[in-house]
């Protein structure tokens, strides 16, 4: 199939962009292979590479994308050497680089990158394989093949990381309950975690209202669903992500954006739509438009399938002029607000060093300067209000971290409020809140923990031996020294609770 460069990147503009691909993905190759051999820090202490992002997931995906592109551009441009120096050169190097990037990418145990580098591959070789007008007698001779090769590649994926796997399809499922519940209507920008808290919190307190034996009877609710609870920032599904946040309409628009460049780019026959194809099943199980790096690639990889081949200079560089133009007007205007962000930064890095300290007195003092700018940021809510909760500002402390439940689905906002409000004397508003923790996320003895204590604190007897039964018995989804240290010492106040009653029984 002899199809030259010209054809598959029609501008020598696009062509310096697959050039500019072959050299990130490379460098971030070289720097995946001097991660797993040690002579390059990793960004994730728990991984053995994570090339230059913060964990290895997206460090598949990105090279999934680049190999599907490289894999494409040299199996449709076998001839493209006899053309030129420049495109012998390009194709060798697209060649060394995507072997180089397959025989990393395994190690980044991304079972999404895989998968999605196998659909862009399938993609590839159905277009290769037919001539118009003959998919169809492709897939039904190779129908039974093509049945038996997904089902044994998606049972593998599952298996190969089970608990994860269950994991993210109980946040599909959560997420599909939160725009039902919505009626399908967006919740807005910023707000998923606080509606996905909601949502499981509903959904385990009613499978507890329904089949559980009393209030907290936690062996009511599914196990394998109690284990894969989570407090997740994103859906791990974009698409999903975007139907909680921005409503179903705008999910669909953004799905018939994505289906119909892979389609554009297909039928011209250009390269880019195996690097989109790749993307797009990647952003089933995980979240790249959250990572910047691909972020960008995702908006280069659509402009490339739309424009391949119909750029014209006589309208595309006067454009490009004016983009940088208004770009730069942008810059200035701002500049202001980019020194001030840097500003909120340092600060930011100086805080969490404090709380980190223990420093609470310092942190309060810093939170209050910058909340303007980051109350927005889930995790800054949290510094601020558990520091104020350990000053003693209880109040103020509440109404941060009330601001915090809107925007994140962590347990741990509702233990400090519960311990602001018993803090306060407020018995049964820190009761409710700790059943709040631990109803939203209930493979954590945490909250049981905090609950035994108050009913300890009330000299509630009969409630606090029950409750601190219920701990002793509790199976968390991580046992660690922290649950065993908290179990031994509710295990010491209710032998001093009983030694107690027994000692009054006696007189």
């Amino acid at each position: 199939m002899n199809i030259v460069g010209p054809r598959q990147c029609r501008s020598y503009l696009f062509l310096l962009l697959l050039f500019a691909f072959c050299l990130y993905c490379g460098y971030e190759t070289v720097i995946g292979v001097f991660q797993i051999i040690d002579i390059y820090n990793k960004n994730h202490s728990l991984f053995a590479l994570t090339g230059t992002f913060k964990n290895p997931g997206p460090y598949g995906g990105f090279l999934s994308i680049c190999i599907s592109l490289l894999i494409s551009y040299c199996t449709i441009n076998k001839d493209i050497c006899k053309n030129s120096t420049v495109y012998a050169f390009i194709y060798w190097l697209a060649v060394f680089v995507s072997v180089f990037a397959i025989i990393v990418l395994p190690s980044t145990q991304s079972r999404s990158a895989i998968l999605a580098l196998i659909c862009s591959m399938l993609l590839l070789y159905f277009k290769i394989k037919t001539s118009k007008g003959r998919w169809y007698s492709l897939l039904n001779n190779g129908k039974f093949f093509i049945l038996i090769g997904i089902i044994v590649i998606g049972t593998t994926s599952y298996f190969i990381k089970k608990q994860s796997a269950d994991g993210r399809l109980f946040m599909d499922k959560i997420c599909l309950m939160t725009m039902k519940d919505n009626r399908f209507r967006g919740v807005g920008a910023g707000n998923f975690g606080g509606v996905y808290g909601k949502a499981q919190l509903d959904y385990f307190k009613r499978q507890i209202e329904k089949k559980g034996n009393y209030f907290l009877d936690w062996r009511a609710i599914n196990e394998t669903e109690r284990i894969a609870a989570d407090c997740p920032d994103n859906a791990f599904n974009e698409y999903l992500f975007i139907g909680v946040e921005s409503g179903i309409i705008i999910m669909l628009f953004f799905i018939g954006m994505v289906l119909s460049s892979i389609y554009i780019s297909l039928k011209r026959g250009t390269i880019w739509c195996y690097g989109l194809t790749s993307f797009s099943i990647f952003s089933f199980f995980s979240y790249p438009l959250h990572v910047v790096q691909l972020q960008v690639i995702f908006i280069i990889l659509v402009v490339a399938c739309l424009f391949d081949g119909e750029i014209r200079h006589a309208w595309f560089f006067p454009c490009s002029l004016i983009c940088i133009f208004f770009l730069i007007l942008v810059i200035e205007k701002d500049r202001s607000k980019i020194k001030n962000q840097r500003i909120v930064e340092d600060v930011w890095k100086r805080t969490e060093h404090w709380y980190r300290m223990g420093y609470y007195d310092y942190i309060i003092e810093d939170c209050d300067s910058i909340f303007d700018y980051m109350k927005n940021n889930k995790r800054f809510l949290f510094v601020y209000g558990h520091s104020l909760n350990k000053t003693g500002l209880f109040e103020k402390s509440d109404m941060i971290l009330k601001i915090g439940t809107e925007k994140s689905c962590d347990p741990m906002f509702w233990n400090v409020m519960g311990n602001n409000s018993l803090a306060l004397g407020k018995y049964r508003e820190a009761e409710e809140r700790y059943l709040n923790a631990f109803y939203m996320v209930p493979n954590r003895l945490y909250p049981l923990y905090l609950l035994s204590k108050l009913y300890y604190i009330e000299c509630d007897t009969t409630r606090f031996l029950d409750m601190a039964e219920m701990v002793e018995a509790f199976i968390p989804k991580i046992e660690s020294l922290a649950t065993e240290r908290l179990k031994i010492e509710i295990k010491e106040l209710k032998s001093n609770v009983q030694v107690t009653f027994n000692n009054v029984m006696d007189q």
